[in-house]
């Protein structure tokens, strides 16, 4: 087991992540998976219906043993309806409670809860599956920490850390080291194998590591990368990968969910932990998408989420999805494409012109896109705008006829002029490239795409939560 923060696109949470759940060695089997959740679901239900929220959500609704076949009959909620309920929406009574806060940008974060009795049930469960599973030694790895947000629940886990955050000082030599040497503890590997933390700080430290070591670092023992809280670009996958000489994972969660879907090294989907239910619908329609693309709800099973039951509730994220082409055929894997309110739907029906994530892909390798900078008052790290998140930001609008796709990109002031014009017919092309239905629609006519360059946008955060719906600027 590895110990990684599950906040793969967002959350505060520390958990123990199987490392077999990202490789090919433990394909749980479909059916252990459904029955552990029909099994589950009555429990989570009812432990919902306990608040004031879901009693009103759900009138008129058969709620009695409901399981994974009849999940689909309960309504969605969203962020919104989550954030107003406020207290309404959880189950406080004989516990204590912490709060959770998101990490949105609008000044308004959504926060949730976690108990003391949940946060105990957590450390007791994943204490005995250990215990069940025992090891001879434990894994060792290299941690940059959470900076972000309040309240973390740590789970047990096989993974002696040492634990860094960005904001000490000397960490990023220190961390060189500590992968470097051998160390000396009771029942632990001597040599690092794991490197994990958020995106923004495995890009500072691996960044200051490639400019330090521009011929390459010297070898170490890691076998693996875990990426958090961003969305991961293949160009900045490459770089870890070349840099470290160790596969990457990425993991995806949201706040407000404990647990969430690692990267398979298998087949590239991302598995759902087992306490999680997701479902992928249409965005326009609600119907439950087995393939294609769509909106992420997630349900966080009962007992191990328990002040803030969450059922079928929407992220906001938008996601690849199947049934059939994981390793794991028969169970939901995804692929996280960011922010749904940042894309581009079709008019009309569930399909998208412009997912986040191919702009982000676009624009984020370009040295002339300007940023904005992240751990500016850390002295080692030299160039805070050049790790930070460009600016951006993608706009579109319906005509009777057409859909018009403009991508606004904020570049330096000292970008001349015929280099403007290269930078907009490039990127226009490599979104065009990455969306097969704007593609299309471009060629019929029935869409434009066009590139705009300014001295400044509201950027989009592909990967930020926020405290409103779906479509909502909150």
């Amino acid at each position: 087991m590895i110990l990684s923060e599950r906040s793969g696109i967002r959350g505060p949470v520390q958990v123990a992540s199987d490392t077999r759940v990202c490789n090919d060695s433990d394909p749980a089997p479909s059916a252990a998976l459904h029955d552990l959740h029909d099994a589950l679901l009555p429990g989570t239900i009812h432990n919902a219906l306990r608040t004031d929220f879901f009693r009103a959500r759900w009138a008129g609704h058969d709620v009695d043993n409901v399981d994974r076949s009849l999940l689909a009959t309960l309504p969605m909620i969203d962020k919104e309806e989550i954030r107003a309920a406020g207290s309404a929406a959880q189950v406080r009574v004989g516990t204590v409670c912490n709060d959770v806060l998101t990490s949105g940008t609008t000044g308004n974060p959504l926060v949730t809860v976690r108990s003391e009795r949940e946060q105990e049930f957590i450390t007791d469960f994943f204490t005995r599956q250990l215990r069940r599973r025992p090891v001879e030694r434990y894994m060792r790895g290299l941690q940059f920490t959470n900076p972000y947000h309040g309240h973390l629940i740590s789970v047990p886990s096989s993974t002696h850390f040492h634990r860094v955050s960005v904001y000490d000082a000397g960490s990023f030599e220190y961390g060189r080291r500590t992968l470097l040497e051998s160390h000396d503890d009771q029942d632990v590997d001597p040599r690092c194998s794991v490197l994990s933390g958020l995106e923004r700080c495995l890009r500072a430290f691996t960044a200051d590591t490639i400019a330090r070591f521009p011929n390459g670092f010297d070898a170490t023992a890691l076998r693996l990368v875990v990426s958090t809280s961003q969305y991961l670009t293949a160009n900045w996958r490459a770089r870890l990968e070349s840099t470290w000489h160790a596969a990457v994972v990425d993991r995806f969660s949201v706040s407000e969910i404990f647990g969430g879907a690692g990267q398979c090294l298998q087949c590239g989907w991302y598995h759902f932990d087992p306490h999680v239910v997701p479902e992928v619908v249409g965005a326009t329609s609600g119907d439950l998408l087995s393939e294609g693309r769509g909106l992420l709800a997630l349900t966080a099973l009962y007992p191990f989420q328990q002040a803030q039951p969450l059922v079928r509730y929407l992220t906001g994220d938008l996601v690849d999805v199947t049934h059939e082409a994981s390793c794991r055929p028969g169970t939901t894997a995804i692929k996280p494409l960011g922010r749904a309110r940042y894309g581009v739907p079709e008019p009309g029906g569930d399909g998208w012109l412009v997912t986040p994530a191919s702009v982000l892909e676009a624009v984020d390798e370009s040295t002339e896109v300007l940023r904005i900078p992240r751990f500016v008052d850390v002295e080692q790290v030299v160039d805070p705008y050049a790790i930070g998140h460009p600016k951006y930001r993608t706009l579109w609008q319906s005509r009777a006829s057409a859909v018009d796709v403009e991508i606004q990109v904020a570049l330096r002031g000292d970008v001349p002029a015929r280099r403007i014009v290269e930078i907009s017919s490039d990127l226009t092309k490599d979104v065009i490239d990455s969306n097969p239905n704007l593609r299309k629609a471009v060629r019929a006519g029935t869409a434009s795409m066009s590139v705009k360059a300014c001295e400044d946008v509201a950027t989009n955060l592909i990967a930020q939560a926020h405290s409103g719906g779906v479509w909502s600027p909150a």
